[in-house]
């Protein structure tokens, strides 16, 4: 039997890796698919909207391509393979990529189990910065899905791709599709509180308040973006990069009792 290991990003893969290799276990294969399914459309060309998003937050060219990573993984498959996705209850992310491995694996592969960090412990939104002492506790919850699992995990990814909403989040274990301004208030009420900050001390405490769950920092800030561009917010001080400008809200008493923010 030969184990695929897949997980969503590299800081998981290089914990699996850590522990196949103070474990002394030979031969693995592990994948990470940081396909950030959460924002974005995912229907037409999701690869070209993350590229243009890192170019704008990163400064430097978005040249990890995951069609190579899902050929490579194909490629693999044998009649013996099992695939072993690492996934969570608790992370968007880590969540659509189970969904969509499911849609896309369903006719490719017999066996596919999955490990949910969340049911290991339900404040380990995902394996990302997990001990990789604590893995093998973790595996304990290891479970093979049925072909229906499969086929019902597979329909609610084809069913988002069909909505193609600009977010995707997870609400007592459901997704729901939003729009982004589905978060307006909830950041323009944080900063309010703050009166003025730098951008990434407002996305620091967005990240604690779990605003969008487990959402990693460039999705806050695509969001704080667009308030700017709409004039809620306000550049009042550059910083040397943009993660460190100082923000506040912009002046407009007619429009402050719209930002209440409440019940996070």
């Amino acid at each position: 039997m030969k184990i695929i290991d897949i997980c969503e990003n590299f800081s998981a893969l290089g914990c699996l890796k850590q522990y196949y290799e103070k474990n002394n276990i030979k031969n693995y294969t592990i994948f990470a698919l940081e396909m950030h399914l959460s924002i974005g459309d995912i229907k037409n060309n999701h690869l070209g909207f993350l590229e243009k998003l890192y170019q704008k937050y990163y400064d430097y060219n978005y040249t990890y391509n995951y069609n190579d990573i899902l050929k490579e993984i194909s490629n693999n498959i044998t009649n013996h393979t099992v695939i072993r996705i690492w996934s969570s209850k608790k992370n968007d992310d880590d969540y659509m990529l189970l969904l969509f491995l499911c849609n896309f694996l369903k006719d490719r592969i017999n066996t596919i189990n999955i490990v949910f960090s969340s049911d290991y412990n339900e404040l380990q939104y995902s394996i990302n910065f997990l001990d990789y002492k604590k893995v093998n506790d973790v595996l304990k919850y290891e479970k093979k899905l049925s072909k229906d699992e499969i086929e019902t995990y597979a329909k609610k990814w084809n069913k988002l791709v069909e909505i193609n909403s600009e977010l995707r989040t997870l609400e007592n274990g459901e997704v729901k599709s939003k729009k982004y301004s589905d978060y307006y208030n909830i950041i323009l009420s944080i900063l309010k509180e703050r009166k003025s900050c730098k951008i990434a001390n407002l996305i620091g405490e967005c990240m604690v308040k779990n605003v969008l769950n487990d959402a990693r920092d460039f999705v806050y800030l695509y969001l704080i973006d667009q308030l700017i561009d709409l004039n809620k917010i306000k550049i009042i001080e550059k910083g040397a990069k943009h993660f460190v400008d100082t923000i506040a809200l912009t002046e407009n008493k007619m429009e402050e009792k719209k930002y209440e923010y409440n019940n996070i």
